[in-house]
């Protein structure tokens, strides 16, 4: 891992370089402090960051046809190193298309080649076979935001591979091709390889490398190996491959052979495809052209941003944007009509809305107290195929409209998550749009904190979809490195949730720059770096936060700027071991400890080196005279609670205990041990249980470190 550059900070400057036009329609604004921040708490707002980050892991975000998602249904990280399992996961069943041939040889002879095209090729799965092909070392995937700087200065291990998935651009032509001159050489004399794989078009100026233009593998090949289980006949096997045509992308065609070859029927699964999908939404827009249907449209838009919600609720905020879009002229007037005068055919507009050939449907959802009728798209897929629609159709003062009618949504409402979802949608048919209009005001706090959270939340939707995640982690970057003071603010939430997961590496680096540079403002970024350690956890990537937190801590301060920087560590670390998991309220460091890792080939070795790691921080917290009483108090709540995630809380107490003791210098342990006891003390005065059994795991350590002492006395 690159190691955070500490005598670096992140650029200051004011975003003046940037677009300053501000989202059209926006009347009403929050109050806000003298210098920014507004009403902001970070605490306050993590709340509403874990319900977002509760909802994907509960499914609902990250979905087929939702926000995306990996094939698997889980998260990926966008970069590290693939293991053994992920690489057989994508090549298995895989299809060579006609390019492959052509682009081992130039990989085998130049050590990196470009896979162009749009998403859906197939490109990162090709890119992992040509790796494969031509070196079974180590895999690892580069960042999408790596700049021709980087890659040709960055070092490159001998006989690995090295893989960057739908990078983005920045030079073009002839100052690309002399960049990629320098990169290629750069992997060739390291014995190493690169594969590139890029969503924009072969630049005919780049000769020093050579670009593909990528294209599907065959359809019939890739059913018939897909299938082979099932024993299909010929013609049967023709059919699924016409009715799945050209334009799906490789996982959509990937996921829909797996459903037939796992039983389910084929008519039921080709039903349900994005191509056809897409095909559906585009008929009914054609169908609905002329003014009368402008209601119906709207209703679409209107559940394309706020996702399934009640008639009531839908029909309230669809009030508000059919008056936006009055004041911006897409709906004009009637003549000398009465304001209250109802157009004809409301009495039935709701059986209207979901009638059999429209694109709403009426569903039931069980709730904990009753039954809901509930709107919904009668499709997953139709939520952002119709996006992909109203942004291909509509003119600007539709889209003033919908903006000054989402920012009144989040104003009045708070960080709605569907409505991120939506934007997060949107960005993938009209990304200048969402920047336009939301990330770049909302992330600089425009609307206020609840703007600056669904700004985040976009950017979070956006890393679920294989096109957007690149875009997604550019405009994060450009936040932390070169946005104001409120868009760095932004840029550190965003890298504390699924921005971070994506780059663990690239976040903790960004993260330590926010901290250690900003002036005002930078407890926020500490604040953030505690969270993203949260969301690792259960990655072998948690352990390089804490890593990093101990080495910061552990600096020798030999300068007046040293110091500062330590001072902050210990900010974080403070704020690391103070923050809990949701369910039980567990400190994640403890939850850490009892994390194991798929690949790890000793776990109680992993588990005891995370018990000696997770102490040495308890250690140096404690050790930490401004933190020490909210440090022993978590440390207590901890213990009380240890049953709720460990196997043997009270064995594990007995470890934690023997680790903090060989952790502390022998002059702090009495100390240690009459404040924890004076905090557990105060933790029982005010808590309802009386009882010592909720207390036995905090009364445990208590004895061993005491044992520990009547030894040294002796």
């Amino acid at each position: 891992m690159a190691e955070p550059d500490d005598e670096t900070s992140a650029s200051t400057t004011e975003a003046g370089d940037g677009d300053q036009t501000k989202p059209p329609g926006e009347k009403a604004k929050p109050p806000r402090e003298p210098g920014g921040g507004g009403n902001r708490d970070a605490k306050k707002i993590a709340e509403v960051i874990n319900f977002f980050q509760g909802q994907v892991h509960a499914g609902t975000i990250g979905k087929s046809g939702g926000a995306g998602g990996d094939a698997r249904g889980g998260r990926r990280a966008a970069t590290g190193r693939l293991d053994d399992e992920e690489i057989r996961r994508d090549l298995r069943h895989y299809c060579r298309p006609d390019a492959y041939d052509d682009a081992i040889e130039r990989l085998t002879r130049d050590h990196v080649v470009a896979l162009c095209g749009p998403a859906g090729l197939g490109k990162r799965a090709g890119a992992v076979s040509l790796l494969r092909e031509v070196t079974g070392g180590q895999l690892v995937v580069l960042s999408a935001v790596s700049d021709f700087k980087q890659l040709s200065t960055r070092s490159y291990d001998r006989g690995s591979g090295y893989l960057i998935v739908n990078r983005s651009e920045g030079d073009k032509g002839s100052e690309a091709d002399f960049a990629w001159r320098t990169v290629r050489g750069q992997v060739r004399d390291a014995g190493a390889f690169l594969v590139v794989t890029t969503l924009a078009e072969v630049d005919p100026q780049v000769q020093a490398v050579r670009q593909l233009a990528w294209r599907h593998p065959d359809s019939t090949t890739m059913a018939k190996a897909y299938l082979a289980e099932r024993d299909l006949p010929a013609d049967e096997i023709t059919r699924i491959v016409e009715r799945l045509g050209a334009e799906l992308p490789m996982t959509e065609i990937a996921g829909a052979l797996i459903r037939i070859r796992d039983g389910e029927t084929v008519e039921a699964v080709l039903d349900s495809l994005a191509e056809t999908s897409a095909r559906r939404v585009r008929d009914w827009f054609d169908a609905h052209t002329t003014e009368k249907d402008l209601a119906m449209v709207l209703d679409v838009a209107a559940m394309a941003m706020l996702g399934e919600v009640t008639h009531r609720e839908f029909e309230a905020q669809r009030a508000g944007l059919e008056a936006a879009m009055c004041r911006h002229g897409v709906i004009k007037p009637v003549a000398g009509r009465k304001k209250e005068a109802a157009e004809p055919g409301d009495l039935n507009r709701r059986h209207r809305r979901t009638s059999d050939d429209g694109l709403l449907v009426e569903r039931q959802v069980v709730s904990r107290t009753s039954v809901r009728k509930v709107l919904d798209f009668r499709t997953e897929t139709y939520r952002e195929h119709a996006l992909a629609e109203l942004a291909r159709r509509f003119e600007m003062p539709f889209w003033n409209a919908t903006a000054e009618w989402l920012a009144g949504i989040v104003i009045a409402h708070g960080p709605v998550a569907e409505v991120a979802i939506g934007l997060g949608l949107l960005a993938a048919a009209d990304f200048d749009e969402v920047e336009l209009c939301y990330l770049t005001p909302w992330s600089k706090g425009e609307i206020g904190p609840h703007g600056q959270v669904v700004a985040v939340y976009v950017l979070w939707v956006m890393c679920f979809k294989e096109e957007t995640m690149p875009i997604a982690l550019k405009v994060a970057k450009h936040w932390a490195n070169h946005g104001d003071g409120e868009q760095r603010w932004t840029a550190a939430m965003a890298y504390s949730g699924e921005v971070g997961s994506r780059e663990p590496a690239q976040a903790i680096k960004q993260l330590w720059q926010l901290i250690s540079s900003s002036g005002s403002g930078y407890e926020q970024a500490c604040f953030a770096m505690a969270v993203l350690f949260g969301t690792l956890i259960g990655t072998a990537d948690a352990r390089k936060v804490l890593s990093t937190l101990v080495r910061q801590v552990h600096r020798v301060p030999e300068r007046r700027e040293h110091r500062v920087l330590v001072e902050r560590a210990r900010h974080v670390l403070a704020e690391l071991l103070a923050l809990r998991e949701n369910q039980h309220h567990v400190p994640v460091t403890l939850l850490y400890v009892e994390q194991a890792l798929e690949d790890e080939p000793d776990p109680a070795a992993a588990r005891l080196e995370r018990i000696a790691l997770v102490s040495r921080l308890w250690a140096d917290g404690i050790r930490c005279r401004p933190y020490r009483a909210e440090v022993l108090d978590a440390l207590w709540q901890g213990l009380s609670r240890l049953d709720h995630v460990a196997e043997d809380p009270i064995r594990l107490a007995t470890q934690l205990g023997e680790a903090l003791v060989r952790a502390l210098p022998a002059d702090e342990v009495d100390d240690f041990y009459d404040d924890l006891r004076t905090a557990g003390h105060r933790r029982r005065l005010g808590s309802k249980n009386k009882t010592k059994q909720s207390n036995r795991p905090a009364l445990v350590l208590l004895d061993v470190v005491s044992r520990y002492y009547r030894r040294k006395a002796s």
